[in-house]
């Protein structure tokens, strides 16, 4: 019927890892089944990546069956998500929670029009981001109408963007989207728009909330200081995240009129609040984030109560962002003499990492100790410390925290209180896993949730190894703990992450590497990374090197050195250190950004690249006897071929493919030899077209590749739900919940048949300026990482890959992608323990299949040619992760150089610019390479390029073959046959055998025969008008298993109503012929074409006179006239009273009965014996037969004809007999040929309501026959 692959999930199978550390406690959401709604015209899919006990793999599916159930889910997980996305940072007298039926004011512009995300849309049916008005009024909230009446009429001409399903759009307001200017209106023009607008203070008094936002989204960035206000806006400390002069007027209008003052900061960038957090007339402050197209029902949800606050920031709220130590190189950093060059040199900035590891708050809480234990740290220079106030010193002296932090990472209240009791702290396996149990217990008055937050502060020696004071190891969230509740958590790491990478041997051991170096280490369980709850001491006796990663068990090597040296002069003169008080660093200087002629060489290789230019001596080349000689490609590819290895087939089969020491090195294990034999099939022209070609996969008919596009956003698919952005998911720390948005997404992408995600952005908020920080979880890598992880669990637990981004220090909006990316500096620590952190969590532990490589160069060398990047992938973290460029704009990545280095594929078309895109050459079938230029008029054989492309594209089939795309092993479907019966209305349903199918339409102009209809449930209805015929149609099966959209046909083929099983005999040979009819089986209800209403006879074979029968709700002729005998019919075999009753009376009971199952209990029946006895004038029967003249005629051949016979049982257990068929039997004596005319007489009756016979005991008898002739054909 159909050709279906018996898929084992190669994301399971090779992807299993015994893994040390428990990341992930959670649950995922259970395997579900799907279908999808035709109305909405979309699709779903449900998803299972397990394997049963057989051995089969299950398919991917969406847990939803309609599209209206999809929307209703999808709204409902958003809203139960957004509950736990709140943070609460002060809570003065316990003002909040409020009432639920509280009478508010609302104020600020953003409390009208705040900002919902960053971009991508929300599944919708046109508005379906439910504005935060409406969520505070349906959750029960009475909201001030003269404020709203304000507002209303600011935005009355400007328009609110209506995200639609597929559209891909924000809900926003462009005219108050700028990232230099809050856009808050003032006072006067509020009384302006509504000269009411305080008319109804004391009338909704119970509080006033302000909703202060800042904007945040690709492509932006806030900068400090008069560079990042626009003209005329002041704000508090001169910086744009704190609060504007408007804004702060708002506040105070709130504050000389209400008793109580709510703050909700709708911003994903820390803003600079202290201000707020000092002002004894703020009630409370509310952290909102940006929460997506419902979110804000769980604001309204933590406002009154209903669910009491569990978030925690992920960043540092600082006094003064500005003076953040990355600060100190951020934004344009231009090569000093880059005018020195031809306008088109392929230079651009320099940002160099000089804070280090001591990103975020390491570096506040580091330097906060040192101070305490007296360590240095202390004395500061002018401008890079912050006063009391929040400004900037403008004289040296004193680092004091409580002027530089208001909230720390990791802050947040709640309703209720709780005591947390460390129960033990565990390093075990020879220092390979750490393991903290802490019991916790709701000590409080509420329900609610509690995090416990686990750092590590291991031993630093003066001058040694770099290492912060406070590490986020690890972390876990108790469930809802009711009133004096307690539970048991328990936090598992790796103790390598406690280790420290030594790049430069700091310590002067000769090691270079992580170690974990001898001394204390300090366990504590903390509120916050500043507030110690609970400290244990644990002491290595003989420290170690960490030679192997302690997942994978892979080798560790330093890798950005050398060539991919990610470290300069001016960075190590420039960077900070605990040896010297962790004073701002130096930004780089103008000497140091001078470019030399050799850099501007090594700058230059990288804008154009072709295989002439390999010199032999690189990784990856490959000598000209270096090709397996089992290695071949397909010549050509005739239209319609079809290799002998499907795509399908190669589910779950893993490879080993590498080149060494210029030769390709196969393994020569089964998978290995199968997909050689799979690639051979190949056209070199269809490998390179993968290669070329980006944004998801190309189709390859020959062997079932039908392609894949992709979706790219950040936390969202585009046109999809529009969830809580990316840094309030992570400050719930549930990875329970960040799993299931996952696997929601996953759902959700395959509703919307996207099987490649170009999302889950994970780069740290190394500053709190970014733009792009909504896009990212976090400012610490292990907390982002374990996010990370979780939400890519999730998705491709639905068979979606996964490319997360940007990989990696894509720290910044501004200049990243200009003439080949700026140039960012920062040691091989920096990058493994801070940047790379939460792709390592990602792709070791979340699985992920895909990686968008980043914009930026890493020392010299863009991130998408850089070998070293792919090492770290693909050798240590044992991930065979298909790696595609960002928005590929030509310039810095020539795909011949890209390919070789490791990056799969471009996002983009390399066709774009051919200059620089793939080189396609020729392929050489006598040579069994292909042929490109050799930069000058001639070509040569390029066995690396061949390499290069063939070893990309397998892995980019390798991945395709394990995800959803492959469509659950189904290619095509042979087509499926309806039978039906001439002259019979009959519905039949397309069926290809246990496929899930949503919906089955016609294809585009197909047409289905005259007198015949098609259900979306592709039930096929004949309305009993046609003889017989045959007809082929294509249709279209959409949603199989609720996603998959295949063509197929539908062969509708008309026969006669009585079936003959055959009409070939043979001499000899015992004759078994069945003449039986299907659609007139015996007690079957039937609707009967007009023109087999026959006339009713008496005994003896004459006509009954023609009169009225009593019919179904009207009168019907007989005998029949082709009028139509309308509703349906039951066959059974009926009796008459006597003779001048012939068709009953009306309604005097005393007319035709039947053989039934008689549903009223004083409805008169049939007893067997009186049928016998004779007691009836008259038995219609249902019954075959053949007439003496076509008896004879068998019986000259040895056949007879005999009426097969049938028990049926009818009311109150009465069973007789009824002619269920004809049967020929006989051993024929001689050949020829016999043509017999079979007839069936079928007696038809209804009855007036219920079945027949009923509560008012009327019949409608009538009868009808049907004929067929055919010819037996007896051969020798």
């Amino acid at each position: 019927m159909f050709k279906r692959s018996s898929l084992w999930r190669g994301l399971t199978l090779v992807f299993s890892l015994l893994l040390a550390i428990s990341l992930m406690a959670g649950s995922i959401l259970e395997t579900y089944r799907t279908s999808v709604d035709a109305f909405f015209n979309t699709r779903s899919q449900l998803t299972v990546t397990e394997v049963d006990e057989t051995g089969e793999a299950w398919s991917y599916v969406s847990k939803f069956k309609t599209a209206k159930e999809a929307f209703e889910g999808l709204k409902e997980f958003a809203i139960r998500e957004s509950q736990e996305t709140v943070a609460l940072l002060k809570n003065d007298g316990n003002a909040l929670p409020l009432t639920k039926d509280a009478k508010i004011t609302m104020l600020g512009v953003r409390s009208y029009a705040p900002v919902y995300g960053s971009s991508g849309g929300s599944i919708t049916d046109g508005n379906a981001t439910v504005q935060i008005f409406d969520c505070f009024t349906e959750r029960g909230f009475q909201l001030n109408p003269e404020t709203l009446a304000a507002y209303e009429a600011f935005f009355a001409d400007k328009e609110w963007t209506k995200p639609q399903f597929g559209g891909g759009i924000l809900p926003a307001y462009a005219e108050i989207s700028a990232y230099n200017d809050p856009c808050e209106l003032t006072m006067d023009e509020l009384k302006a728009l509504n000269p009411d607008f305080q008319s109804k203070y004391t009338e909704y008094g119970d509080a006033a909330i302000v909703v202060v936002s800042r904007v945040g989204g690709e492509g932006g960035a806030y900068y400090p200081g008069e560079e990042g206000l626009a003209e005329g806006v002041h704000t508090v400390n001169g910086n744009i995240l704190s609060l504007s002069d408007e804004e702060m007027a708002m506040i105070e209008e709130a504050k000389a009129n209400f008793d109580k003052v709510i703050v909700l900061v709708n911003a994903t960038n820390p803003m600079e609040i202290a201000n707020l957090k000092d002002d004894p007339d703020i009630d409370a402050i509310v952290w909102i984030g940006f929460p997506g197209a419902y979110g804000f029902y769980g604001v309204a949800d933590v406002l009154n109560g209903t669910v009491s606050p569990s978030a925690h920031l992920g960043d540092v709220m600082a006094k003064n962002s500005a003076l953040a130590p990355a600060m100190a190189n951020y934004g344009n950093i231009p090569w000093t003499n880059a005018a020195d060059f031809a306008a088109d040199a392929n230079v651009n900035s320099y940002l160099i990492e000089a804070e280090g590891i001591y990103a975020g708050y390491r570096y506040y809480e580091t330097r906060y100790a040192d101070i305490v234990l007296g360590n240095g740290g202390a004395e500061a220079k002018a401008g890079t410390y912050a006063n009391a106030d929040g400004t900037v010193a403008t004289e040296d002296g004193t680092w004091d925290y409580a002027n530089e932090v208001v909230y720390p990472f990791g802050y947040g209240l709640s309703y209720t209180t709780f005591e947390q009791t460390l129960d033990s702290v565990t390093i075990a396996d020879d220092k390979k896993t750490a393991t903290v149990t802490v019991t916790v217990k709701n000590t409080g008055d509420v329900a609610g949730k509690e995090v416990v937050q686990v750092y590590a502060n291991p031993p630093y020696t003066k001058g040694g190894i770099e290492k912060a004071s406070a590490n986020l190891v690890g972390f876990a969230k108790t469930d809802l703990l009711q009133p004096g509740q307690s539970q048991t958590v328990t936090v598992d790491w790796v103790a390598q992450d406690m280790a420290s990478y030594d790049w430069n041997d700091a310590n002067a051991n000769g090691y270079t590497g992580y170690e974990l170096e001898a001394g204390n280490y300090v366990i504590t369980a903390r509120s916050n990374s500043h507030d110690v709850k609970l400290s244990e001491t644990y002491t290595v006796a003989a420290g170690m090197n960490c030679t192997t990663d302690y997942i994978t068990g892979n080798e560790i090597e330093s890798l950005f050195v050398d060539d991919f040296t990610s470290v300069n002069d001016s960075l190590l003169s420039g960077m900070i250190s605990r040896a010297t008080g962790l004073t701002q660093p130096a930004p780089a200087s103008k000497t140091d950004r001078e470019i030399s002629d050799d850099t501007l060489a090594t700058l230059d290789g990288q804008y154009s690249y072709r295989s002439y230019m390999d010199q032999g001596y690189e990784e990856w080349f490959v000598n000209e006897d270096g090709i397996p000689s089992t290695w071949t490609q397909a010549a050509t590819r005739t239209e319609g071929e079809k290799a002998p290895i499907s795509i399908m087939d190669m589910a779950g089969i893993d490879f080993s493919l590498k080149i060494e020491d210029g030769e390709v090195v196969q393994g020569d294990d089964e998978g290995s030899q199968k997909w050689e034999a799979f690639m051979n099939q190949l056209t070199w022209e269809e490998m390179a077209s993968l290669v070329n070609n980006g944004g998801g996969v190309k189709a390859i008919d020959a062997v079932d590749v039908v392609g894949a596009g992709v979706n790219e956003t950040p936390l969202q698919l585009s046109g999809g739900t529009l969830w809580a952005c990316p840094p309030i998911l992570a400050a719930t720390f549930n990875l329970d919940l960040a799993e299931e948005v996952g696997v929601m997404m996953g759902n959700e992408a395959l509703f919307k048949g996207c099987s490649y995600w170009q999302g889950n952005a994970m780069n740290i908020h190394r500053s709190p300026l970014s733009g792009r920080n909504v896009e990212y979880y976090s400012q610490d890598g292990v907390h982002g990482g374990k996010f990370a992880a979780a939400v890519v669990a999730g998705v491709t637990s639905k068979g979606v890959t996964c490319h997360i981004k940007h990989m990696v220090l894509n720290d910044q909006e501004s200049y990243r992608d200009l003439n080949g990316g700026v140039s960012t500096w920062a040691t091989e620590q920096v990058i493994r323990e801070i940047y790379a952190k939460p792709f390592e969590y990602a792709l070791k532990v979340g699985r992920s299949t895909g990686v968008m490589s980043s914009f930026n160069r890493i020392g010299l060398v863009n991130s998408q040619l850089n070998l070293a990047m792919h090492k770290l992938v693909r050798n240590e973290w044992s991930n065979r992760a298909i790696f595609e460029t960002d928005a590929w704009q030509g310039t810095y990545c020539p795909l011949d150089l890209m390919v070789r280095q490791g990056d799969n594929q471009v996002l983009g078309a390399g066709t774009t610019l051919p200059d620089i895109g793939l080189e396609i050459g020729a392929w050489d079938a006598d040579g069994n390479c292909v042929r490109v230029s050799d930069g000058a008029e001639g070509t040569f054989l390029s066995q690396t390029h061949y390499a290069a492309v063939r070893r990309s594209a397998q892995e980019i089939l390798w991945n395709y073959a394990n995800s959803s795309a492959v469509h659950n092993g189904y290619i095509g479907f042979e087509p499926c046959v309806l039978e039906f019966d001439s002259y019979a209305a009959q519905s039949l349903p397309i069926s290809f055998g246990d496929v899930d199918i949503a919906t089955i339409t016609l294809a585009d102009g197909a047409q289905l025969p005259e007198g015949f209809t098609m259900s979306d449930a592709g039930v096929v209805t004949s309305d009993g008008s046609l003889a017989e015929g045959e007809w082929t149609v294509d249709i279209k099966l959409n949603g199989i298993d609720g996603y998959i959209t295949l063509g197929a046909q539908a062969v509708i083929r008309v026969v006669d109503a009585l079936h003959v099983s055959t009409t070939s005999l043979k001499v000899g040979e015992a004759a078994n012929v069945t003449v039986d009819a299907p659609y007139y089986a015996y007690e079957s209800l039937v609707k009967v074409n007009p023109r087999f209403v026959s006339t009713v006879k008496h005994t003896d074979g004459t006509p009954v006179a023609q009169g009225e029968m009593q019919g179904f709700g009207g009168k019907t002729i007989l005998p029949g006239t082709g009028d139509s005998v309308g509703g349906t019919l039951r066959i059974q075999n009926w009796y008459w009273k006597d003779a001048s009753q012939v068709q009953g009376n009306n309604y005097d009971g005393l007319g035709a009965l039947a053989f039934a199952d008689i549903e009223a209990t004083d409805a008169r029946y049939l007893e067997m014996a009186d049928v016998e006895a004779g007691n009836y004038y008259q038995a219609y029967l249902y019954e075959f037969c053949v007439s003496d003249e076509d008896a004879a005629k068998l019986a000259e051949y040895g056949l007879t004809a005999e009426k097969v016979m049938a028990p049926v049982t009818a009311y109150q257990g009465i069973t007789y007999d009824y002619n269920s068929a004809l049967a020929i039997t006989g051993t024929p004596t001689k050949a020829g040929e016999v043509e017999i005319t079979v007839t069936l007489q079928i007696p038809l009756v209804r009855g007036f309501g219920s079945r027949f016979p009923n509560n008012v005991h009327v019949g409608s008898p009538t009868a009808t026959e049907v004929t067929r002739t055919f010819t037996l054909t007896i051969g020798e």
